[in-house]
């Protein structure tokens, strides 16, 4: 992904804030309606949570997880990406 860092700063704040899952979803939908592929936006979910593990940001790292998941099964199918 190429926004200069904004999607992930977008992300951050609204997990610091305690949004839920659903609450952040739109922001994903934001994202691959602006074009930004699939694949790629599930790799900026995995390079943030890498990014929170390396600052010892568990409770964070395990939010952006559960975001992560909206591209899995895990979620029911009519929440998934």
């Amino acid at each position: 992904m190429k926004d200069d860092g904004a999607f992930r700063a977008k992300l951050l704040a609204s997990v610091e804030a305690g949004l839920g899952v659903l609450e952040i979803r739109p922001l994903l939908v934001e994202q691959l309606e602006q074009g930004v592929h699939r694949e790629d936006l599930y790799q900026e979910l995995l390079d943030t949570i890498h990014a929170l593990r390396a600052e010892g940001r568990e409770a964070d790292e395990d939010a952006v997880a559960d975001v992560a998941d909206l591209f899995s099964e895990w979620v029911p199918a009519e929440y998934r990406l």
